[in-house]
């Protein structure tokens, strides 16, 4: 292939990649995922995010609330960015702020049952006991790490315990329902039926439950909310977009680069058994690629059959999902180049102990 024919073929894997990155499910989900990361920004007493995230909260509630939000959310490393963009803005501690950053698309309900289905019960369960785990030990690193500007930032931000100036049922209400589309959209298509209609043929029900969620979402707003809150968490949720969304596209392109030029065959070559360098390429390779929800899944049985260890396959299972190139080039956005590489780095090293681990536990 000549030099002309290659850079054709990169730049049509790099535009197939991004249409096929913007299917209709992902596009609402991180749709969904920034006016949620708007609403936070806009319509929740920052104060109230730093009674639960702040460096100042005691480790025990901070770190077990960041590591059980993450794991509610069943979504990937991209959509989790405007989300954990907007808490750390908010005034989270960088510690509970990268809990939840790796916690949300590296382990939920839908991966745990749906790597158990694929992979075996007991990788399944140690996946999502390890990514508890090493969410909170790369939070409580990175707050360790970082302690005296963590200490700085803190002292700049005043206290308050009211979750916002609006009765409570109402907050719930508006973040639940975005929640709620958030799991529906997001989640399996296994999990739903197919409805068929003469006019629009077949679709999902999560489709049509993700629409009836989204018009309940306006009536609500419109009614309780001022023009002036709906606008205030429109921009806030444009600015999000405007920020994150190129470099998500950016990303998303090279990763598919990556996966074009390095084939899953020549991958397994260098991660079978569960030698520390082994688990380290998986680690790596998987902190650089980037894994839609769940896709992480098949990509590694596929692996698995083609000679790739247990340990190497649960440190790509931890890595994948909750790192990737578009993650780094946003985090570095939002914590500077520092922070975004020391956190890629403590991501591939707890991913390769565990995945070490993980291969005397199983192999």
């Amino acid at each position: 292939m000549d030099a002309v024919s290659f850079v054709l073929y990169i730049i049509n894997v790099m535009i197939n990649t991004i249409i096929d990155y913007l299917n209709v499910n992902r596009v609402l989900a991180l749709l969904t995922a920034f006016l949620m990361a708007g609403g936070i920004a806009s319509m929740i007493n920052k104060n109230f995010i730093i009674k639960y995230f702040g460096s100042t909260t005691p480790k025990h509630i901070s770190y077990t609330v960041a590591a059980i939000s993450g794991t509610l959310l069943a979504v990937c490393s991209c959509t989790i960015l405007p989300l954990f963009a907007s808490i750390y803005k908010r005034g989270a501690g960088i510690g509970p702020a990268t809990t939840f950053l790796f916690s949300g698309p590296a382990i939920n309900v839908l991966a745990i049952f749906y790597s158990a289905a694929l992979l075996g019960w007991d990788i399944g369960f140690l996946r999502a006991v390890f990514a508890i785990i090493v969410s909170i030990f790369i939070g409580l690193s990175m707050e360790m790490i970082f302690r005296k500007e963590e200490k700085r930032r803190a002292l700049r931000v005043p206290k308050a315990d009211k979750i916002s100036d609006r009765p409570l049922y109402q907050t719930i209400t508006f973040f639940g329902l975005q929640f709620i589309m958030l799991l529906v959209i997001t989640a399996s298509p296994k999990l739903f039926p197919t409805l068929s209609t003469p006019l629009y043929g077949g679709f999902l029900l999560k489709h049509l439950l993700f629409i009836i969620l989204g018009i309940i979402l306006v009536i609500t707003t419109k009614t309780w909310f001022k023009k002036e809150e709906i606008k205030s968490w429109l921009r806030e949720t444009f600015v999000l977009l405007k920020i994150v969304f190129p470099l998500l596209i950016i990303g998303v392109a090279i990763a598919g680069v990556i996966k074009a030029i390095i084939p899953p065959s020549y991958i397994a070559n260098y991660v079978g058994g569960n030698s520390i360098t082994a688990n380290f390429i998986a680690s790596f390779i998987g902190a650089l690629m980037y894994f839609a929800t769940l896709t992480e899944v098949p990509i590694i049985k596929a692996l698995m059959e083609l000679g790739m260890g247990v340990g190497p396959a649960m440190a790509l299972l931890l890595a994948g999902p909750s790192l990737s190139i578009p993650t780094v080039l946003t985090i570095s956005k939002v914590l500077g180049k520092t922070k975004a590489l020391t956190y890629l780095g403590l991501v591939v090293i707890f991913s390769t102990i565990c995945g070490y681990i993980a291969g005397i536990i199983l192999g």
